[in-house]
This record gives C-alpha cells, sequence and structure tokens, in this order.
C-alpha cells in the first residue's frame, strides 16, 4: 500500500486478537506496537508515540476507557484517533468510549473489511495532518523571518532617516504607522543656529515598500540641508530622483519647511499633502499654506512647481504639519476624525501645544485602534519673548 506508514497500537488482553490483528495489519504494510492492558498502553503510548491506537475495552488493570482518557492527557495538541473495538455492543457502550475520547467504535468481531477502511481513512488523515503541520512550521519560519527582517530594517530605517535629530527645543513630532512600519517620514536638521529644516513626507502605500520610498528623499533632504541649498532647490532634487527610481503609480506628497528663527520666517513648499496651518493660540488659525504642487515623483521637471511661500509669524505661533491619515483616522463607530475632529483639537485650551492637542485628540479618538492609514503630527513653534 502507497502512503504513509503508520504506528499502530493494538491494545488487547487476548493473545489470540493480538496475533491476528499483526498479522493484519503488517499485510497492510504498517507497524504494530501492542499492549495487553490499558497501564501497559498508556506506558506505550507515551514510549513510542504511535500514529493510530485500536483499544479494547474489557481488560484488567485498567479498563481502555480510562486508558483512552489518560492517552488524550498526553497527546498535548497532537491529534492520535483511537478507535474502540469491543464486544459490549449497545449504544450506551458506545457513547461511553466517544465520551472518553475514542473517534470511532467498531464491535467484536470486528469486520476486516471495515477496519481496513477505517485504518485507510485514518492513514489518509494523518497525511493531511502531518501535511498541515509541516506548513505550520514553514509559516512560522517565515513569520520569524519576517519579524526579524522588519527589526533589522527599522533600524536601518532610523539610521537614514536619522531620527535622532527630531529632538529640537522648537519641534514636536507624534507618528503612529498603520502598520509595524510607517510610510511618512518626518525629518529634520539644524545646519545653522538660527535656522530649522522640516520635512513631512507621506508615501503611496504602507510599510516596508512605502519606507522605502523615502531613503532617497531623507538623503538628499539631509545632504542638501546641511549645506545650506533653498527649498526649491531641495524639491526640485527629491522630484528628479523619485522620477528617475520609482514607478509612475508610486509618489511622495511632501512639506519642506525652512524656519528662519532670527527673522520669524517659515519658508513652506507644499507637494500633496493636507493644508499646512499657522495657528495663533489667541486667534486661532491665522494662514494656511496650500500644497501648490502634486506630490513628489509625478511630474516632469518641466512641469514641477518648485515656488515657495514665505510668512512672517508672530512670537508663539505654531506651524502644524500633519499627513492625510490623521483626516482619515476612524474611531470604533467608523466616525472620520475629519477637519472637525482637527477644528475642536486646534481651538482647545489646554496649556499644551497645537501639536500635542492633535495628538491627544486623535489618541482620544482612535482609542486602541491604529489608523487605517499613516498618521504624523509636526508642531514647528515660533519661541515667545521670554524663551
Amino acid at each position: 500500500m502507497s502512503g504513509k506508514t503508520l504506528k499502530i497500537l493494538v491494545v488487547d488482553d487476548t493473545e489470540a486478537n493480538l496475533s491476528l490483528f499483526d498479522k493484519f495489519i503488517r499485510r497492510m504494510g504498517h507497524e504494530t506496537i501492542f499492549a495487553t492492558n490499558g497501564l501497559e498502553a498508556v506506558a506505550r503510548f507515551e514510549e513510542c508515540r504511535p500514529d493510530l491506537v485500536l483499544m479494547d475495552v474489557m481488560m484488567p488493570e485498567m479498563d481502555g476507557y480510562e486508558a483512552t482518557r489518560q492517552i488524550r492527557t498526553l497527546c498535548n495538541e497532537n491529534w492520535v484517533p483511537i478507535i474502540f473495538m469491543s464486544a459490549k455492543a449497545s449504544a450506551d457502550d458506545q457513547v461511553m468510549g466517544l465520551e472518553a475520547g475514542g473517534d470511532d467504535y467498531l464491535t467484536k468481531p470486528v469486520n476486516l473489511k471495515i477496519l481496513a477502511a477505517k485504518i485507510t481513512a485514518m492513514q489518509r488523515i494523518s497525511e493531511m495532518q502531518q501535511a498541515l503541520e509541516d506548513t505550520a512550521s514553514e509559516l512560522l519560519q517565515y513569520r520569524d523571518d519576517a519579524e526579524q527582517e522588519m527589526q533589522l530594517a527599522t533600524r536601518l530605517m532610523a539610521r537614514i532617516t536619522r531620527s535622532a535629530t527630531l529632538a529640537d527645543s522648537l519641534l514636536k513630532v507624534w507618528i503612529l504607522p498603520a502598520v509595524h512600519m510607517s510610510g511618512d517620514l518626518v525629518a529634520a536638521a539644524r545646519p545653522f543656529d538660527d535656522r530649522l529644516y522640516v520635512l513631512l513626507a507621506d508615501a503611496t502605500g504602507h510599510g516596508l515598500s512605502a519606507a522605502l520610498m523615502q531613503m532617497p528623499v531623507s538623503q538628499t533632504f539631509y545632504d542638501m540641508a546641511q549645506a545650506g541649498y533653498s527649498v526649491s532647490s531641495m524639491v526640485t532634487a527629491m522630484n528628479r530622483q523619485l522620477r528617475a527610481l520609482m514607478p509612475r503609480d508610486r509618489f511622495v506628497a511632501a512639506t519642506v519647511v525652512v524656519f528662519d528663527e532670527r527673522n520669524r520666517l517659515f519658508e513652506v513648499w507644499n507637494g500633496g499633502n493636507p493644508e499646512a496651518l499657522l495657528v495663533d493660540d489667541d486667534v486661532g488659525v491665522i494662514h494656511r499654506f496650500m500644497p501648490r504642487s502634486p506630490p513628489l515623483g509625478i511630474v516632469g521637471e518641466d512641469d514641477f512647481d518648485a515656488r515657495t511661500e514665505i510668512l512672517q509669524v508672530a512670537q508663539g505661533a505654531e506651524l502644524l504639519l500633519y499627513s492625510d491619515g490623521v483626516l482619515d483616522a476612524d474611531d470604533a463607530q467608523g466616525n472620520t476624525f475629519d477637519e472637525s475632529g482637527l477644528a475642536m483639537a486646534i481651538d482647545g485650551k489646554s496649556g499644551q501645544g497645537v501639536c500635542e492637542r492633535v495628538a491627544a485628540t486623535l489618541r482620544a479618538h482612535l482609542g486602541k485602534r491604529r489608523g487605517q492609514d499613516d498618521i504624523s503630527v509636526v508642531g514647528i513653534r515660533c519661541p515667545a519673548p521670554d524663551e
């Protein structure tokens, strides 16, 4: 017979029955293990770990029902079929066998053709179980490998995006990825004492594939910021790189800001992100930096608009940047945060900055949920006179 060779434990206190079943099972191509009572059956099961048990009921030392109960405790998560074979043929006897943990019940004298069919069926089930265990083992290995790769990618992305540079006294950042790795990127650089460069970028998609799109953007941002390039030059170079590297259906929405602290000037370029909001706590939103260009990577250099908007601001004002995942965030009832939730957070008077108020309101809105999209909130504050 083709297929998996089964190791079958036969439990019976009659020598003639053991001899009959041994010859029959070996002719089918399987291996036989013997036990002559319930206690011996439990010990042999623990020692040999058979694939199938043929269990008599009436035996000395321990009956088949109790032996089956104890064998079931030894199986743990593995399923081993147990077929009762007994002269006790009443419906109550069969129910007792099934309730004790048996999977089938044959009455003696056993019809060998039916027994052969039962063993063949159990052989097919055993093969399917083994295939499922192999698949589960492979999936577990894939998951472990993926987690290791994700941890490595996360550490690599943290170094590439230089997340430590976000520790600036004028900058507040809150990021909540939709999955383990964010497709949003917040980067900051202060190449001069009085000038802070900030980038908020939102790549299409989620996770690692979206994060990888941020690598050329972040590298260009840091290199050109450190060299003191203009915002227009920076975004033009980013757009050129993405056009050269990425498929046309992949792009990066971005907002680039330079804050001139000495002169209290915000210079802003917005390509495809939600409007950047300049907020005064006493007045509310006093200016909106609208998107003036499509996201990076969509249009060629001839059609790319790199013009920026420059505004002088009052001391104490805060520029709020956020990705579109903020407006799209749903609570447990499916209510979207949208512009009304953002306006409520901005208008709230809690003694916190605007970025912190929006982040706190969003956390309360989401509860324990993550957003459908990556969420990023950034605040850049013009210091007050006493700072």
